[in-house]
């Protein structure tokens, strides 16, 4: 019996997220926030990763959330912020290293809501089917 070498995606996802979101837009993007940062920003947040692949495939069904902050005491800037992010997602395909593919990629929900204290907070989720193209079987 044969079995697929698998490898799990996670840091080529955030790594690809993170360059694109950098590049492709001008609000600043973090994994982890400096002390010094000002809003608005972008966070990457949860990232979920589940295998879904066949004998000799290894395909994996990915969710990656983004945070978006904003001070401003309207939606006016979040809903800005939503919209670059979105159009960033939506029409330039994630670039994965370490022989990963992106098979599709699409924006799952937006979600925004005033913080309890001041500004708005966003959450983007994408969903990203991603094949390992380094696969073996053993």
């Amino acid at each position: 019996m044969s079995i697929i070498n698998k490898r799990v995606p996670i840091l080529a996802l955030q790594k690809a997220v993170y360059k694109l979101l950098s590049s492709g837009q001008t609000t600043s993007v973090y994994d982890d926030v400096v002390p010094t940062a000002e809003l608005p920003y972008i966070t990457i947040g949860a990232i979920n990763i589940k295998p879904n692949g066949t004998k000799d495939k290894a395909i994996y069904d990915a969710s990656l959330q983004l945070h978006l902050w904003s001070e401003y005491q309207g939606k006016k800037e979040i809903n800005c912020m939503m919209n670059d992010v979105a159009t960033v997602l939506g029409y330039a395909t994630l670039a994965l290293e370490e022989n990963f593919q992106v098979i599709s990629q699409d924006i799952d929900f937006f979600e925004a809501y005033a913080e309890d204290e001041y500004g708005y907070h966003g959450v983007i989720t994408l969903i990203v089917k991603i094949q390992d193209m380094e696969c073996e079987k053993i």
